[in-house]
């Protein structure tokens, strides 16, 4: 009777590590949005360099705020939807 092989680089993840690795994912992506959209503003609109900063100081304030449950999605969409702000991907 013979062993089965294992694969020697297998790792083990908890349901932790998962969700950590999640996190880490959702936020490398908001980071590089954010990224994006203050290399437009800056590179494209010609926006000041002190209004870029402050707008990225408020996402980060933002972001913190939905985080902790204070601010809602659902708030941030309505918000968007009254001054007509549609955001899509593609």
């Amino acid at each position: 009777m013979s062993k089965t092989k294992v694969n020697p680089r297998r790792q083990v993840c908890t349901g932790e590590d998962v969700k950590r690795a999640e996190n880490r994912g959702i936020e490398t992506g908001i980071r590089q949005a954010l990224k994006i959209a203050l290399y437009i503003l800056l590179d494209k609109h010609g926006a000041p360099a002190e209004d870029v900063q402050e707008l990225a100081a408020e996402f980060g304030w933002l972001a913190e705020r939905i985080n902790e449950g204070r601010i809602s999605w659902s708030f941030v969409d309505q918000v968007l939807k009254e001054n007509n702000v549609e955001v899509r991907l593609r």
